[in-house]
Parts: C-alpha cells; structure tokens; sequence
C-alpha cells in the first residue's frame, strides 16, 4: 500500500529533522557553531498513473545557515580590531613610559638649568659647582634609562612579532589539513557542515593575526591569501612565514612567505596584530628613539662646547662635561671624570666671573635639530614629543574603540543569521515531532484499512 510507504518516507524524514534540531540544540552554546536545516523535497508519483498524489517525502540534504558574505566581514573586521587593539595597547605604554617621572627629560633639564642658576651667586663655590656635576649625572641617567626602556619595548615588540608569526604557521597548517578532510566528506557524500565551522574559526583566528583574502574553490576548500596576494592556503598546502631582521637594526624585521620553494617578499602592512606590531615600531618607536638621541648629542656638544671656551678654577682650558657613543647617544651618554675644579665656568678663570655659566643657561633656549621635531630647545622638543604622543594616543583609542564596535556588530549579524535560537529550535521540535505522530498514525489508519479488507474474505 502507498499510504503505508508514504506514512514511513514521513516518519523517516521527521526523524532526521528532529535529529539536526537536537544537534543544533546540543550546540546552542557553542561558539561559532552555525545551525542546520533538514531540506525537504516532495517526492513525485510515477509518471504512468495520472491519479498518483506522490510517494511522499524524502532528506534532500542537510543545510548549513550561512552566509558567507557576513563571515568574511567578521574575518576582516577581526583585523582592523587587532591591529587597532595592539596599535593602542603598544603606544599607549609609550605615552606612560614618557610620562612617568623618573623619564621626564623636561624635569631633569629643569633641575639641572636650576643648578646653573643658582651657581651664579658665587660661581667659584666648590658646593655649587658639584651639584651641576650631579644635576648633569641625573640627567644622563633619564636618558639612559629612558632609552633602555625604548630599547625593551622595541625588542618586546619583536618577541610578539615572532610569536605571532609562529601562531600563524600553526593555524595555517591546521586550515589546510581542514581542508582536506572536507574535500573528502564531500566527495563521499558525508556532512561538512562541523568541519566548515572549525575552517571558518580557524581563519578567523588566522585574520586576527594578518589580514587574509579568501576564495571558494569548487571541491569545497578555501583558498586563503595576503590582501597584497601571496598564498597562505591553497587547499591541502600552506605556507610559511618568515620574519627576516633587518641588518641595521635586529628587532625590525622584514615578512617574507615561503610556499613550497619559492619565496614572496611582504611590502606594506600585512594589517592584524603583527601589521600593527610592524606598523608601530616604524611609525612611533623609532623616529621617537632616534630623536632622543638627537636630544642627548645635542646636549652634550653644546654644553661640551661651551664649557671649552673657559678656563678652569686651576687656569687651565676647559673640559668636556659629557661623553657619548657616537652609535647610541641617548643609552650612552654619561659625564666625565671632571671634577669640580674643572668646570671652566668663566672665560678668564677668575673668581666671580660667569660669562661661561651665562652660556651654559643660556642653551636653555638655544634652538637644537631634533629629528621629527625640527629645530626647538631640547625642553621645548620633549614637550612636543609628549604632546604629539598623547594626540596619537587618543587617536589610537578611538580607532580601536570604533573597530571593536564594527568587529562586534559584524559578529552579531553572523549570529542573527548562523546561530542556533533556543526559541526557535523548540518550535521545531514541537512541529517534527506532531509530524512523526501524525505519520504514525497514518501508518495505523494504513492497517486499519487492511485489517477491514482482510476481514471481507
């Protein structure tokens, strides 16, 4: 009887669809999960009998509730948050570094031109003229211990870099190896549908780190690439990628990809966490360090100079102050072995006079080339330094805070269309079930029928 097989085909198919209800109810909690649909389809009566209403039901296939179009918004606003969120984080250690008191170069130049002014009372006094020797010590100690903690964000930076890169290599490899296992269900008929969830969350995790551009090939694998198009994921392959130091400094690095034997150069930003690790180093850490340094030679020549335009309280020429490595001024930069006796702060050595002191405060306003900042007094340019930084903090702040406000809303219509809805998923347990019900009891009316037909004979 038709009635019977028709009840069964119904059966059969509320079956699965309470099955994938209950799978998507199981996973209602599960992040990144996307929901499925059983897809139903009517199936047709034979073509020979006219008066055949159909032979009932069947599972077409399984659907995944996806868009695409969202997903890759989510990837792709995963980057901008990323590097938006390390930018900040990374200059906003900068601006507390610069801010703290035991950095601020402005206070320690403050304190040392209060030293030179009060030895103006009486120049030739041994007292005074030691405190300018340990203003100037102190000074060159902000600069040094300035410098180091520049030096330590800067290798810090690089630490995270190469983190992130490694990181990187381990997602890719696992994307590819997902790529394969979903080649091969599909092609045996299976449900992808888990795996596609852990590819997406992989890729995800992946554009955290880089930006990433991805295509769809027809045997069901993904191909992910650089925005700038070197591969990264070309179905069951992936790349490496390498950061190779630059020669002249060994914490900045240069980002090559190697895909089997050849070997793509990265120009630009790669954008995600390490394009705003790359980014940062480039744009604040190092002009920002390499004025430092401008401001540290620049004091040391120009007091070195001046004071070798004085005799000494022993009537001899004067001597240098402070002493520098050319190659690393502001980490170096230390006083010299002169005594108190030795600061030429006259012209003629003699008692009272402070022509030469009167030079040495008078650089307190003495334009001086900074690099970035142009030319300004050394007070003056740290100022400029701390200013421009906190106007670049806040940018920073906003650009994150707008970042994370699209990053979220692309995640939320992702899940408006992808995930599971208790509410939902326990209307359509209530409407399968009936169905299963209703089919059995056509099943049961099916052998009613046959019971009375029997009891005719």
């Amino acid at each position: 009887m038709n009635l019977v097989n028709i009840a069964l085909s119904g059966m059969n198919s509320s079956r699965v669809a309470l099955d994938v209800t209950a799978q998507n109810v199981a996973n209602v909690n599960t992040p990144g999960y996307s929901r499925q649909q059983a897809m139903m389809a009517s199936v047709g009566g034979s073509k020979y009998d006219h008066l055949s209403a159909g032979m009932g039901v069947e599972v077409t296939s399984i659907r995944r509730v996806t868009d695409q179009f969202l997903v890759k918004q989510v990837w792709s606003t995963n980057s901008l948050q990323s590097y938006a969120s390390g930018y900040m984080g990374a200059i906003s250690q900068l601006e507390n570094t610069l801010g703290a008191d035991g950095f601020n170069l402005s206070a320690g130049l403050d304190t040392l031109y209060a030293a030179l002014n009060d030895a103006t009372v009486k120049p030739e006094s041994i007292p005074y003229r030691q405190q300018i020797i340990n203003e100037s010590e102190a000074l060159a100690r902000r600069f040094n211990t300035l410098t180091e903690s520049l030096h330590n964000q800067h290798k810090d930076m690089n630490d995270q870099r190469n983190a992130a890169i490694s990181h990187a290599n381990g997602v890719m490899s696992n994307i590819a190896q997902v790529n394969k296992q979903i080649v091969e269900m599909q092609g045996t008929g299976g449900n992808p549908a888990q795996l596609m969830d852990t590819r997406d969350a992989l890729i995800g995790e992946l554009s955290k780190l880089v930006e990433v551009k991805t295509t769809d090939q027809a045997d069901g694998s993904i191909q992910v690439t650089l925005t700038s198009g070197q591969p990264l994921v070309m179905g069951g392959d992936f790349s490496q990628l390498k950061a190779i130091p630059d020669p002249t400094d060994a914490y900045m690095a240069s980002l090559h990809v190697e895909f089997g034997k050849q070997t793509f150069a990265v120009s630009g930003s790669v954008g995600g966490n390490v394009g705003a690790i790359s980014d940062y180093q480039t744009e604040v850490l190092k002009p920002y360090k390499n004025a430092i340094d401008d401001m540290a030679k620049a004091l040391a020549d120009e007091f070195n100079s001046v004071l070798a335009s004085g005799i000494d309280l022993q009537g001899n020429p004067g001597t240098a102050l402070f002493s520098y490595d050319p190659a690393n001024p502001a980490a170096s930069l230390d006083i010299t072995d002169i005594t108190p006796e030795q600061l030429a702060l006259s012209s003629d050595g003699a008692p009272g006079n402070a022509d030469v002191l009167q030079g040495l405060i008078a650089l307190g306003n003495k334009p001086v080339t900074v690099s970035g900042f142009g030319s300004l007094s050394l007070n003056d340019a740290f100022t400029a330094m701390v200013g421009e930084l906190a106007i670049k903090t806040r940018q920073a702040d906003s650009d994150y805070q707008a970042k994370s406000a699209m990053n979220q809303q692309a995640i939320a219509a992702r899940d408006n269309v992808s995930a599971v809805n208790s509410d939902e998923e326990a209307a359509n347990l209530m409407t399968f079930a009936n169905a299963h019900n209703a089919n059995m009891k056509v099943i049961s009316t099916a052998n009613q029928l046959f019971d009375s037909v029997l009891q005719l004979f």
